[in-house]
């Protein structure tokens, strides 16, 4: 299986969505924009307990996916969250 463009770690996350989330925990964590994020867990790029809560408000809140606390805390990479809520998503 072939990475995406998004980067090595990254295949089958839609580019969209990986896009998106990388933006958005840059944002909420207070990350620079190089800083790689793709393999990393929320724990592992210094996220606090609120900044873990804001993301997922935002995730629910833009794409109507919940993801419970323990995926964002525990050992899924940023890359893995985007495909988990691609997954998730409501059908159209």
């Amino acid at each position: 299986m072939s990475a995406a463009p998004g980067g090595p770690g990254t295949a089958g996350v839609d580019r969209a969505t990986l896009e998106w989330l990388r933006t958005l925990v840059r944002e909420i964590v207070q990350l620079p924009e190089s800083e790689d994020v793709d393999r990393r867990t929320l724990r592992q790029l210094g996220a606090g307990s609120l900044q873990v809560v804001a993301v997922q408000f935002r995730v629910l809140q833009e794409t109507s996916v919940t993801v419970e606390m323990g995926e964002l805390v525990g050992e899924t990479p940023v890359a893995d969250l985007a495909a988990l809520i691609d997954a998730r998503r409501p059908a159209a």
